[in-house]
């Protein structure tokens, strides 16, 4: 990751593979908090939280595949989420419709 990028005024992370989520993070909070790594950790302790709630509530099926991370780098909102944990914010999902009324 590399450092702030415009003079230290505010810090942005150029973008590496497909990262998104990690830079998104570490924009917001405004420096290199996260690592891809730190990421893939709590995508995989939040698959083994949803795996363990659809066991408890007796469901059969259980997916051994991740949900929160894909192959290629992308995290799930949830993951993003997740991280606010640590620090003082909130992350809020909304909806757009881009649908107009007739």
């Amino acid at each position: 990751m590399e450092g702030p990028s415009n003079g230290g005024m505010l810090y942005h992370e150029v973008q590496e593979s497909k990262l998104c989520a990690v830079h998104c993070v570490n924009t917001v909070l405004q420096g290199p908090f996260f690592s891809e790594f730190d990421l893939a950790a709590l995508a995989s302790d939040l698959d083994r939280k949803e795996r363990q709630m659809m066991l408890e509530g007796g469901h059969d099926f259980v997916p051994q595949e991740s949900h929160n991370v894909s192959l290629d780098g992308d995290f799930s909102i949830q993951v993003w989420s997740y991280t606010s944990f640590w620090f003082s914010f909130r992350v809020f999902v909304f909806r757009l419709s881009l649908e107009t009324e007739t």
